[in-house]
């Protein structure tokens, strides 16, 4: 017999019978083969015992937002009063239902200004059962497109806050532009003059028969305009030039032939500054507890051609200290007040003083409030 020639690494075995023995090798390896991909199949069939398992999606049974907590659900969100004169009352009754399996509480009812109020039926509604919130806007001094919101609270974990809201349009016979007029900050000698317009329909037969100002400070003149199909005065209001410093507030009062709005008030406000410009002008600690260190800084400038100094200060109450340092000698101080840790409980109120050498701005006033509580009485 002739020696095996083959490679070594051919898949054969040295033996003799080497065809039966290749024919055996090839029938175990296809048994390998087999049980391998059988047992493949199987591991992706069957999940491990400690492979987590994914659970199938919720069905609409199990829906938290119906079965395992409140839920609000309102008939509408908004209520569109459309035009309106103004001063009407607007009333609007909002029905919800709690739609979930659980109590439903409503814990706030807020609305965007005081002019909205908003009253609730019941701060628990049971499951199944309705509740309503009653909501009402004045429109007395509103006029034009307006929108107005009302922010219910509740305990809906998916929806823990709804807006509610009302919007039209507010129409007036007489209407003013603007409805208050603020002034700014003037300084002391300056003449300051805003404009203010009355407008009605040009088809209606309405005059304007009076304007008068309730300060001698203010002085108002008036002309006949026309503008957008609509007719009406022009004022020109004027803060004179010897109105003392400090803070204007006052009004202008109109008189018409409307029926619907023959008396109209415009308040008229601003702040009259001289050479000296402190701020802040007052002062609120707030509440501080005895012997806590409580302190606020106020900037005295001046605008003075000459140099202005501060001579001294003066607290009207003896919870405050007031201290003066200067920054730039003549034109710029920082002014410290502190409240006393060893002062007296009770009300803070009063003012600081500051004493200057100003030919004119002799004093500078300036108010200060806030509460000192002792918190050894808190306890007791």
């Amino acid at each position: 017999m002739k020696p095996d020639t083959r490679p070594f690494d051919t898949p054969y075995l040295h033996f003799n019978n080497g065809g039966f023995l290749r024919s055996g090798l090839a029938l175990v390896w296809g048994a390998v083969f087999t049980l391998t991909l059988s047992s493949l199949v199987h591991a992706q069939a069957t999940p491990a015992a400690n492979q987590p398992t994914i659970p199938p999606p919720p069905s609409s049974s199990t829906n938290p937002t119906t079965n395992n907590a409140p839920h609000i659900v309102f008939k509408e969100l908004l209520y569109d009063f459309g035009k309106v004169e103004q001063g009407e009352q607007i009333n609007r009754l909002f029905h919800f239902t709690n739609q979930g399996n659980r109590d439903l509480r409503i814990e706030a009812v807020k609305t965007s200004c005081g002019c909205t109020a908003a009253v609730l039926s019941s701060k628990v509604i049971a499951a199944g059962q309705e509740g309503t919130i009653s909501a009402t806007f004045d429109t007395s001094n509103f006029f034009g497109e307006k929108v107005k919101t009302i922010s219910v609270h509740s305990n809906d974990p998916l929806q823990p806050v709804t807006t509610l809201t009302l919007q039209g349009e507010i129409e007036v016979e007489v209407a003013v532009e603007p409805a208050q007029l603020y002034l700014g900050r003037v300084r002391r000698g300056a003449e300051a003059t805003h404009t203010v317009e009355l407008l009605y329909d040009a088809n209606k037969q309405i005059a304007i028969t009076n304007i008068t100002s309730e300060s001698p400070l203010i002085d108002v003149r008036s002309e006949d305009i026309e503008k957008n199909q609509k007719k009406g005065k022009k004022l020109f209001v004027t803060l004179r030039k010897d109105a003392p410093l400090g803070r204007v507030s006052t009004k202008v009062a109109v008189t018409t032939t409307s029926q619907k709005r023959p008396t109209l008030s415009i308040p008229v406000f601003g702040n009259i500054e001289g050479d000296l410009l402190v701020q802040p002008p007052q002062v609120s600690f707030g509440v501080v507890r005895k012997g806590d260190t409580k302190e606020y800084d106020i900037s005295i400038k001046s605008r003075a051609p000459n140099p202005v100094r501060m001579v001294r200060t003066q607290s009207s109450t003896p919870t405050v200290i007031a201290e003066m340092d200067t920054a730039k000698d003549g034109a710029e101080y920082q002014l410290t007040l502190k409240v006393n840790p060893d002062g007296d409980p009770g009300q803070i109120r009063g003012e600081v003083q500051v004493f200057t050498d100003h030919p004119v701005e002799k004093v500078l006033t300036i108010p200060v409030y806030g509460m000192l509580v002792d918190p050894q009485a808190e306890k007791k």
